[in-house]
């Protein structure tokens, strides 16, 4: 671009017959495109921040990939983990029991998801113990060190009786979401049913049930964990469900997550391929994360019409300009400026404007953020997962609205700067 355009373009933009009009429809325009640029980096940072917040929740709470057996019973887990925690860069892998099951307490009803674990193995691989507000995660290693006093225990033991069952007791951490529907907290007593059991009367398999005393309340602050899982010993947890020296799956953690997919591939390699499959925590958690990418991806696309529609107000600005300079444009082409000088002066002119729009957009976008996220602002979490908004600005974000926004200024200067160009040395000084 010449010095030229430059020069006639800002002389243009600064200088007008029509000062005060022109002001004004330009600072309309500017503080229109500035808002719809805000607004775009805004949603988009919040919508950065949840998928970042889950998937530092779910790699903070839970394993990194499983490795299951997918016919026979899986009773060798101790060999597979040994040969899994072989492969560089193996933090930990530890053997698991995974059971649905129904939970009650003398206030409260709710299904939840039964991890046996060892609780030994399982702070190499998991922040769970860290993640305990209410009591003591050592309980599930050996409850006699533990403080709580259990409550109710010939009250809530009516349920085994009723099923044949000789009552049983062990520590369990429940979820707080979970520990808040049953209403009960360190030293309280619930019930636990599910299916599992070996016994069959005719074709149907008999219910087992035990009881739990909670040891622990933890907090991920994520409302699928919180709502529906709880921890007990694997022992305890097999001989409950009566499944012998099986467990679902063994759990590994790794020291890079963002390289599972080939960690994926030297487990499956390792373990020997069929019958044992591995599962990362990408696809444990598919739903969810694409959930966050495809809304994000479709807030983005309603969202860039805000700056669609505030490029009129560019296309407003420069039609108006053009009219008010109609006479010095005559002048130029007098002299010998060609059209593509012309269409190049007025479309500098509007791309200044979709600058500033951009610019004043992304500051503001900026302090926003830095308030969402130095406020806790409430949000439910029942719905969004979370109790406070997740803010995270990034780099790309910013480029892309950006990078958008000027493309949408300089197709809104199209027009105006074609209809300026078409303007004839005689049209402008016909009336002088």
């Amino acid at each position: 671009m010449s010095e030229f355009i430059r020069f006639i373009a800002l002389r243009y933009f600064t200088q007008s017959h029509r000062k005060h009009t022109l002001s004004l429809i330009s600072l309309i325009s500017v503080l229109g495109l500035s808002l719809g640029v805000a607004t775009l980096i805004i949603v988009l940072s919040v919508m950065d921040g949840l998928i970042a917040k889950t998937e530092e929740i779910v790699l903070k709470s839970t394993t990194h990939a499983n490795v299951y057996r997918l016919i026979g019973n899986f009773d060798t887990y101790n060999e597979v983990a040994r040969q899994v925690q072989s492969i560089p860069g193996v933090l930990g892998a530890t053997p698991v029991v995974f059971k649905e099951a129904l939970l009650m307490s003398e206030k409260g009803l709710a299904t939840a998801f039964l991890n046996g674990i060892d609780p030994v193995g399982y702070k190499k691989i998991s922040d769970l113990s860290e993640l305990v507000v209410k009591g003591e995660y050592e309980c599930l290693a050996k409850g006699d060190r533990c403080r709580y006093v259990a409550k109710n225990l010939f009250e809530m033991s009516e349920l085994d009786d009723f099923l044949g069952e000789k009552p049983q007791l062990f520590p369990a951490i429940l979820g707080v979401d979970l520990a808040a529907k049953l209403q009960v907290s360190p030293g309280d007593i619930i019930s636990l049913v599910t299916s599992g059991s070996r016994k069959t009367v005719g074709e149907d398999a008999v219910p087992v049930s035990g009881n739990l005393v909670v040891a622990g309340i933890f907090e991920s602050g994520m409302y699928d964990y919180d709502s529906r899982y709880l921890y007990a010993g694997l022992e305890e947890t097999q001989k409950l469900l009566e499944i012998g020296h099986n467990v679902s799956f063994v759990s590994t953690k790794v020291d890079e997550p963002g390289k599972i997919l080939d960690f994926k591939g030297l487990m499956t390699d390792r373990v020997g391929g069929f019958p044992f499959a591995v599962q990362d925590w990408r696809d444990l958690h598919k739903t969810t994360l694409k959930f966050f990418h495809l809304q994000k991806l479709i807030m983005f696309i309603i969202l860039v019409f805000i700056a669609v529609v505030a490029s009129f107000g560019i296309i407003t600005t420069l039609i108006m300009l053009v009219i008010d300079k109609t006479r010095e444009v005559s002048i130029l082409r007098s002299i010998g400026a060609k059209k593509r000088v012309i269409r190049g002066i007025f479309m500098l002119d509007g791309f200044i404007i979709g600058l500033l729009g951009t610019f004043f957009g992304s500051v503001f976008a900026v302090l926003i953020c830095l308030l969402l996220k130095n406020v806790e602002f409430q949000i439910s979490k029942e719905v969004y997962f979370f109790s406070t908004l997740p803010v995270q600005m990034s780099f790309m974000t910013f480029a892309v609205v950006i990078f958008s926004t000027l493309m949408i200024s300089v197709a809104a200067t199209l027009y105006p700067s074609i209809k300026a160009s078409g303007i004839t040395p005689v049209e402008g000084l016909r009336h002088e």
